[in-house]
């Protein structure tokens, strides 16, 4: 008898250990390899699109330069994972492109800018204003807006959660190539699938 409860024993502890790898597995990993849900009231927002600085924490631009929106949240692993790369890009071409950094959660407006290079401004997104006007609901993802406040692009800034695929630097690409007058790219899909952490969406707000 004691050692039919001993096996059975050792059988729960074996299978809470599984469930527990499989539950950090899945929080650490796996959640982030699927796209992220679309909010009930996702709107498209198409490139060329007039965008509407309404409500938000950016005032309307009358800017010489394009600008890039960094959709950034502290909490998220894939932001951090990507901020090697995106003080990369930073360096490459904050002369030409004005850098801001958007975080969803006021709570986190410190925290990001200890993660972020001097001279980048950050802001809170209130009520999702930016993340709604671009057509944002991850993190990281960037939009790229021109001179005239026209979207140029929004997505991903690569296939690989790490940006270890040169091939697939899209927003490295999609700078390049705005600011050297060029065609946007032919990008496939992993581009503007979003991929990430969701941002929370208050589905009251418009």
């Amino acid at each position: 008898m004691k050692q039919v409860l001993r096996f059975l024993a050792w059988v729960a502890v074996s299978v809470s250990l599984l469930l527990l790898i499989a539950w950090t597995f899945w929080q650490q990993e796996v959640q982030y390899l699927l796209p992220t849900p679309v909010p009930s009231n996702y709107k498209v927002v198409s490139p060329g699109q007039l965008i509407a600085f309404n409500n938000s924490s950016l005032q309307p631009q009358r800017h010489r330069k394009p600008i890039l929106l960094h959709f950034f949240s502290p909490s998220c692993p894939c932001s951090r994972f990507n901020l090697q790369h995106f003080n990369t890009l930073y360096r490459a071409f904050g002369q030409q492109v004005d850098f801001f950094a958007v975080t969803p959660d006021a709570q986190d407006l410190e925290k990001a800018k200890g993660y972020l290079p001097d001279g980048i401004t950050v802001i809170h997104d209130k009520n999702e204003a930016l993340a709604r006007a671009c057509g944002v609901y991850s993190t990281p993802q960037a939009a790229i807006i021109r001179a005239d406040n026209t979207l140029y692009f929004r997505g991903n800034y690569n296939r690989s959660r790490y940006c270890t695929d040169q091939a697939t630097n899209y927003v490295e690409q999609a700078l390049y190539s705005l600011i050297t007058g060029k065609p946007l790219p032919a990008f496939d899909s992993l581009a503007t699938i979003s991929y990430g952490c969701a941002i929370e969406w208050d589905e009251a707000a418009q």
